[in-house]
């Protein structure tokens, strides 16, 4: 009687293949809710570094001895804390990386005076959400913002920004069309009357956005410098508690 012996070679191919499925198939996650616990107290954060992977839903619950702005930068997202008040900071970890966070601690004065001049405040004016290659973001130009300089950024790339120059009186209306590419912004300044319509087009190859307002890195870069040339320090200047990781899924 003739007994057919296994093929041992094709067993082992076989058990590879099983291997490297789940393991594929370990790996691979869907992007989840995450609740993260955050507590500033004396300038000190915990956990001084946050870890979640790309894609996920966080929200920061976030707790302060001294009430401040909570700043995580890159994404450019801010919030104002109250002291002793639990706060649900929400964002999208889309881009990867590490990404610093600071605050900025506030009396009640500086609170009151945060009201005033929304125009000219960091995205006042327009706000857009991640836009992904090849997706793109529209504005109206609104009557009340004739005769103002607008400027704009890339949340996620502050190197593309630009500017608006509003004309003072309505005139010829119509559309501009504004391209972000891995090079740069083209055109980097636009002349425009209240009324145009200003599409801004993803074609460089990673996620953008577009806030108006200089970004908040720039700003801030400035202020320092001003500061060191005059020998001054500003009790309540922004410092920097902690880091956001975010990790390829």
């Amino acid at each position: 009687m003739y007994i057919k012996k296994p093929n041992l070679a094709a067993i082992f191919v076989a058990v590879a293949l099983i291997a490297i499925i789940g393991a594929v198939a370990c790996s691979s996650s869907d992007p989840e809710r995450i609740d993260v616990s955050v507590s500033i107290n004396s300038g000190v954060m915990e956990p001084k570094t946050i870890k979640v992977k790309q894609g996920d839903m966080v929200t920061l619950k976030i707790s302060a001895d001294e009430g401040g702005e909570f700043h995580l930068h890159t994404y450019d997202i801010e919030a104002n804390i109250p002291a002793d008040e639990e706060t649900d900071f929400y964002f999208v970890a889309d881009a990867t990386g590490r990404f610093k966070i600071t605050y900025h601690p506030m009396d009640e004065n500086t609170h009151g005076e945060a009201s005033h001049g929304e125009d000219d405040s960091h995205g006042g004016i327009f706000e857009s959400e991640v836009i992904p290659p090849g997706e793109s973001f529209i504005f109206e130009i609104h009557k009340h913002l004739a005769g103002k300089t607008i400027p704009f950024h890339s949340h996620l790339h502050p190197a593309l920004n630009g500017s608006i120059n509003v004309a003072h009186k309505s005139g010829q209306t119509g559309s501009v069309a504004v391209e972000y590419t891995d090079e740069g912004v083209e055109p980097h300044e636009i002349n425009a009357s209240p009324g145009t319509v200003i599409t801004w087009t993803n074609n460089s190859s990673v996620p953008q956005s577009v806030i108006s307002g200089h970004h908040a890195d720039m700003a801030m870069g400035e202020h320092k410098t001003d500061k060191h040339k005059m020998g001054e320090h500003d009790e309540g200047e922004e410092v920097q508690i902690g880091l956001l990781e975010v990790q390829p899924r």
